[in-house]
């Protein structure tokens, strides 16, 4: 059993499910247009540039738009449209959060890749993100995962060891850097694999 002070979990994909087909599947009719939009043309890179508050959306919007006219409805809609990409939270795994709240026995901190300007979405709909002590949102510190200065920053803001903290998330580059620098790690892809593995802590 390891000893677990904090636990420091990422959002989209492990608490939140955030993804631009939640909104394009709407928009386009071929699957294949969609894809090939999403890796080609809003791809993860250009969506990546957001999160870590190096791109505005005032400013990427109409750029993308002047590059691709033919697509100029489709790229405003990831602005105009952005919060259609966030489905739902994962219940099975803001339950894993409430039943550690409820315990108390470790500190509960998020670490986001999230644009900041998107970011009020979030904070308006999650009410679960209220049972954290603290949050660091990339964009609004221009720094963004697996970048190692985020995790140092993360740690003494809120003054984390990260020998005596558990980081959870679904990036496993993310995951490669975190364990580099002494965090214990979950590599996240199922709530039930994550349950086990803290009732084997003893965390719930």
């Amino acid at each position: 059993m390891r000893e677990i002070e904090t636990v420091l979990f990422d959002l989209g994909g492990v608490l939140v499910d955030w993804d631009p087909r939640h909104l394009y599947r709407k928009i386009f009719d071929d699957p294949a247009d969609m894809e090939h939009f999403l890796s080609e043309i809003c791809h993860p890179h250009w969506n990546f540039l957001h999160d870590k508050g190096a791109l505005s959306f005032a400013k990427s919007i109409p750029d993308l738009q002047h590059r691709h006219p033919d697509h100029a409805d489709q790229i405003a809609a990831w602005w105009d449209r952005w919060p259609e990409m966030l489905k739902g939270q994962i219940d099975r795994t803001v339950h894993i959060l409430e039943d550690l709240k409820s315990r108390g026995n470790v500190r509960l901190f998020a670490l986001t890749n999230w644009s900041a300007e998107t970011w009020p979405f979030a904070v308006e709909r999650f009410e679960f993100l209220n049972h954290f002590e603290g949050i660091l949102v990339s964009g609004e510190e221009k720094l963004a995962k697996p970048d190692p200065r985020i995790f140092e920053l993360t740690c003494a803001r809120f003054k984390l060891n990260p020998r005596e903290t558990l980081f959870i998330d679904d990036s496993e580059k993310n995951i490669q850097q975190a364990r580099e620098m002494g965090f214990m790690t979950h590599w996240f892809n199922d709530p039930v694999k994550l349950r086990r593995e803290m009732i084997e802590d003893r965390l719930v």
